[in-house]
C-alpha cells in the first residue's frame, strides 16, 4: 500500500469526527501527559479512554511517545505526528 492509501483508510477507520478525538489531537501537538489527554477527551475512565482514544491513535501512528522504549516510565509522554497533524487537518481542526 501507498502512503496516501494507508493515511486515507487510517482516517476512514478512526473516530476522527468526533469533538472529543479533535479535542485531544490539538491538545497533543505539543509534549502532554495521559491525564491531559483524556481530560481533552473528556473520559474519566482510564481504561475506555485508552481502548477508544489513545491506544488506537497510537497504532495508527498518529501521535507517539516521547519514550517509546519505556511505556510505563513515570516522566511518559506523548506527541501528535506529522501524520496525525495530517488528519488533524483534515478533520478543520488546524486553526485554533
Amino acid at each position: 500500500m501507498t502512503p496516501r492509501v494507508i493515511d486515507q483508510v487510517t482516517v476512514q477507520v478512526m473516530p476522527r469526527g468526533t469533538p472529543q478525538v479533535t479535542r485531544f489531537l490539538k491538545v497533543a501537538r505539543s509534549y502532554c501527559s495521559f491525564a491531559d489527554l483524556q481530560a481533552a477527551a473528556g473520559l474519566k475512565d482510564r481504561v475506555l479512554f485508552w481502548k477508544t482514544h489513545l491506544e488506537p491513535l497510537l497504532l495508527a501512528g498518529c501521535i507517539e511517545r516521547i519514550i517509546p522504549d519505556k511505556p510505563r516510565s513515570s516522566k511518559k509522554k506523548y506527541r501528535l505526528t506529522e501524520k496525525g497533524r495530517r488528519v488533524l487537518g483534515s478533520a478543520g481542526g488546524q486553526d485554533e
